[in-house]
């Protein structure tokens, strides 16, 4: 008897019962993912890759990096205090020289935003370094334009040094790096973002505090009403 109640439970073809619900069970919940599989895929590709997408180059610095790497990596070693040497001119002069106008032009745009004035000084250096054959480059490139002697010119490229950057995020709530990558306020005139935040909270706080104080007296007598003066309430707030 002890023999026969351990004997598992089979099914008419000789499966263990356990075992079949579990083939059972299975079947059920891939049929299931299977009618919801297109909608996931929706999502995903109509909504959670785009986000991530656009966060990601909410940080991202690196095209930059890409268009002027040499100059970059002898940036870093220059200590910030005058004029960069000879050597740095150099490298910007040929990689600006020999770089695609369509890298440049695509690089200025981020260097204006660290410091207006890099996109016509760029483009204007790219056209006149033409006629340069050979150093010394740092005083030819200051007689092209005199402000590549301008040592804030120099110093706002250290903010676009690393491959991210949290400046875009900075910018939202009327912040910024400054020439030595330190978080400062903006400008008086630029301080727009914070106050449209607050009117933005204020706003919404107001929405939530009057749908509270119609909604709920409302749900209440939806709830509690009869029927027939529930379905009327109904339809007067639809």
């Amino acid at each position: 008897m002890n023999q026969t109640a351990s004997e598992p439970i089979l099914t008419t073809d000789g499966i263990p019962l356990k075992v079949s619900l579990q083939k059972a069970e299975r079947k059920n919940k891939i049929r299931a993912f299977l009618l919801v599989a297109p909608l996931l895929i929706f999502i995903l590709v109509t909504f959670l890759i785009p986000i991530g997408d656009m966060l990601i180059r909410s940080v991202d610095d690196s095209y930059i990096n890409t268009v002027f790497p040499k100059t970059f990596e002898k940036y870093k070693k220059w200590d910030r205090q005058g004029l960069p040497s000879e050597e740095l001119y150099k490298t910007m002069f040929f990689e600006v020289k020999e770089g695609s106008g369509f890298s440049i032009g695509k690089a200025t745009t981020r260097m204006n935003y660290a410091k207006s004035g890099w996109k016509s000084l760029l483009k204007k250096s790219k056209r006149k370094f033409k006629k340069i054959e050979e150093g010394p480059y740092k005083e030819q490139m200051i007689a092209i334009d005199k402000r590549w002697a301008n040592l804030d010119y120099w110093k706002a490229i250290g903010v676009m040094v690393d491959a991210t950057t949290a400046g875009y995020y900075l910018n939202a709530v009327d912040l910024k790096y400054d020439v030595n990558k330190e978080v400062v306020r903006q400008k008086e005139n630029r301080r727009i973002y914070n106050h449209t935040w607050f009117k933005t909270f204020k706003v919404s706080f107001l929405v939530m505090f009057f749908c509270l104080i119609l909604g709920y007296p409302i749900s209440y007598l939806l709830a509690t009403l009869p029927l027939k003066y529930s379905n009327l309430l109904m339809i007067c707030v639809l």
